[in-house]
């Protein structure tokens, strides 16, 4: 996998942490991502591919966040994550692309050179919110640690 950085095959000279080819499913997917403060914003879910005749395919972007993730499972729980994700975002909404020009280094975590963008964190918000806030005990403690 050709990540369209510069550098020989080998992986040298790509860039800083960053190889020219590496097996995706390895180095990349599943693979928690830190954002440029060392903050965890997620999981790298999927990946996009560009590739043009007669070349090795780049990659294009890292996609995470549960829309991500839905086209990756198969049968009858693909089906029921994709339905309840329909449910629960806004539509139109689209997997987070982080491009390759933002990643620092892939392994052992993916390091990002910026924060993440805002949107990684809108279902853990959701759950945050409508959920977790309304179980007794999980909301914020107020200024008597009550």
């Amino acid at each position: 996998m050709n990540t369209g950085r510069g550098g020989d095959d080998t992986g040298h000279g790509a860039g800083p942490g960053l190889p020219r080819v590496m097996r995706l499913g390895f180095a990349v997917l599943d693979r928690q991502i830190l954002d440029v403060d060392g903050v965890a914003v997620g999981k790298v879910d999927d990946v996009e591919l560009s590739w043009e005749e007669g070349r090795r395919p780049v990659l294009s972007a890292l996609l995470t966040d549960t829309g991500a993730l839905g086209p990756r499972l198969s049968g009858r729980l693909g089906r029921t994550w994709r339905t309840l994700l329909g449910r629960l975002r806004p539509s139109g909404d689209l997997p987070v692309r982080i491009p390759p020009d933002q990643v620092h280094t892939f392994t052992p975590a993916t390091r990002l050179t910026r924060p993440a963008p805002p949107q990684t964190r809108v279902v853990e918000d959701w759950l945050r919110t409508h959920l977790i806030e309304r179980i007794p005990g999980g909301g914020h403690a107020d200024s008597d640690g009550q």
